[in-house]
């Protein structure tokens, strides 16, 4: 790790913070943040300084000094006792902004202490990410506003909190806000730390989401869909829709190692439409998402699967690892204790594993994977003999996501990324036109099937944005509004008042709203096209 000393640069924030709150601890020290000045604030913009590292750097100027600088003999805490003599511990570290704008310096080192250094004090005060709170934010507010969603008005005045001093939670806010402006119904979390204005987690539904989640609930999706930065990742919560679709319907950016997060994440999702809680029946995670034990307190209709396929690559990547003598034979035994059909032929294949597998990976195994067997053997599936769609859900979620977001991204950067995610576009631009046209095909005259199959085609490059009204959805682009009825099977467009089929409209709307693309119920009867033939 280095010592602490005139001259040492560190490239971002984030790599001072980790290696200072490691130095704290090995010396048993505390300090605090006696002065700071943000890299870049609202009221003055530095000269060459590129706009990300506001983000990554954060000051320009910071100096620490020991927590006891101000306070008397015998306290921890600045109390004018004049009868007391002062300690005045002249223990401080400066940084600076370097030369070349892009790194900082650390440009004084005063690291000895006037009195006894307290292990007891120490293990009382200390917390880690302290220097990555935000410095505009007061504790009192940070630990009020974890406890529940933000309300709109909340955000604004969050946001005019940290204008002077905190460049990047600003910029977050400002999101947030400009969310809440288009989407009232949104819900959000800001989860700080306790007592300490660090932002552990983001959870984030739009309207939308919501409703989606609360159209298909029976099956949920989760897992850790993308690396956000060196500090946080991003969790997404998918729903399968009527067109065998895996759909957005929670986000959760959080910071690495924080306790509890697949409970926070399903409890806030359940607080957020609050009907699915009894009509869950299954939530599937990826083999990387720990801590599942406690979800079906918040579920109590669900059972918890771990994906298989995910689960069998973590086991045979060990097997490699410990290079076991028989690697085949215990792949083999562990692809038939997966793929069991009844608790006992997976009782039998474990017994063979045990007299195959080295010590090593066997404890391995019995530690890790087979005390939760029946999260994710065959044998005790929620469905037996079916494809989980959990990994093609996944990879689709995750090819979205590459064309949002690019790491390493800052908070805000991430939160506009996901959010421009839930638009039409981006769910027209998958669209498999060819395989739904294919079933219409089966199910009318030639010419009307090719009439929807030009509609299709024209639905996967549509760019509207769509909004729930009392009369179904509105559908708005460029100079031109349509309403879909809230069926979803009519629209106000000449197409389908002159032909009474099914238009762009329509099938971008159902697309938007999950429903099924194809619907035999959305073409005219034989007797309401001859009609039309004849007139």
């Amino acid at each position: 790790m280095g010592e602490l000393g005139l001259g040492r640069e560190f490239h971002t924030w984030h790599e001072f913070s980790c290696f200072f709150d490691e130095w704290c601890e090995r010396h048993k020290v505390l300090f605090i943040i006696a002065s700071l000045k943000p890299l870049v604030s609202l009221r003055r913009h530095p000269l060459h300084a590129q706009p990300s590292l506001a983000e990554t750097l954060r000051f320009r100027f910071v100096r620490l000094i020991c927590k006891h600088s101000g306070t008397y003999v015998g306290q921890s805490t600045v109390q004018r006792n004049r009868l007391s003599e002062k300690i005045d511990c002249p223990a401080s570290v400066t940084l600076r902004l370097g030369p070349k704008k892009d790194r900082l310096v650390v440009i004084e080192a005063s690291l000895e202490h006037n009195h006894r250094l307290s292990e007891v004090e120490f293990a009382h005060y200390f917390k880690r990410h302290q220097l990555e709170a935000s410095m505009g934010l007061p504790i009192r507010i940070t630990n009020s506003v974890s406890k529940r969603f933000l309300a709109p008005d909340l955000v604004w005045n969050l946001e005019d909190y940290s204008k002077a001093k905190d460049k990047g939670m600003c910029e977050l806010l400002s999101q947030l806000d400009g969310l809440f402006k288009s989407d009232p119904g949104a819900k959000v979390k800001l989860v700080f730390q306790e007592d300490v204005a660090v932002l552990n987690s983001i959870f984030l539904a739009t309207s939308h989401m919501r409703s989606l989640v609360q159209r298909f609930p029976r099956c949920l999706y989760m897992d850790r869909a993308a690396c956000v930065n060196g500090e946080f990742d991003l969790y997404s919560v998918l729903c399968e829709d009527a067109n065998g679709r895996g759909r957005e319907c929670a986000y959760c950016v959080a910071r690495r190692g924080v306790p509890d997060l697949v409970l926070f994440i399903v409890a806030s999702l359940v607080q957020s439409a609050p009907a699915i809680k009894l009509q869950v029946r299954c939530l599937t995670v990826g083999a990387g998402v720990t801590d599942v034990d406690a979800v079906e307190e918040v579920l109590p209709c669900a059972r918890v699967q771990i994906c298989r396929l995910q689960v069998l690559e973590a086991l045979y990547r060990k097997a490699r690892e410990l290079a076991a003598p028989k690697e085949d034979k215990v792949r083999n035994l562990l692809h038939n204790m997966a793929n069991a059909s009844s608790p006992r032929v997976y009782s039998q294949y474990l017994s063979d594993l045990e007299d195959a597998a080295p010590l090593a990976f066997l404890r391995y195994y019995l530690e890790t994977w087979h005390h939760n067997k029946g999260m994710w053997a065959e044998c005790w599936a929620f469905e037996r003999n079916r494809d989980c769609p959990f990994l093609e859900h996944m990879s689709f979620h995750r090819q979205k996501l590459c064309s949002a977001l690019g790491p390493p991204l800052g908070l805000a950067a991430c939160v506009r990324g996901l959010l421009d995610l839930q638009a039409l576009r981006v769910e027209v631009a998958a669209l498999n036109e060819e395989r739904v046209s294919d079933l219409y095909r089966a199910a009318c005259p030639p010419e009307s099937a090719a009439l929807v199959a030009e509609e299709l085609g024209l639905a996967k490059h549509a760019d509207y944005r769509v909004d729930e009204v009392p009369d179904g959805f509105l559908l708005h682009g460029a100079g031109c509004s349509f309403v879909v009825s809230p069926d979803l099977a009519a629209c106000s467009c000449s197409i389908y008042v002159s032909s009474r089929r099914p238009c762009r409209h329509v099938f971008a709307a159902r697309l938007w709203t999950g429903q099924p693309l194809y619907d035999p119920g959305l073409l005219p009867s034989p007797r309401g096209l001859e009609g039309q033939d004849t007139s």
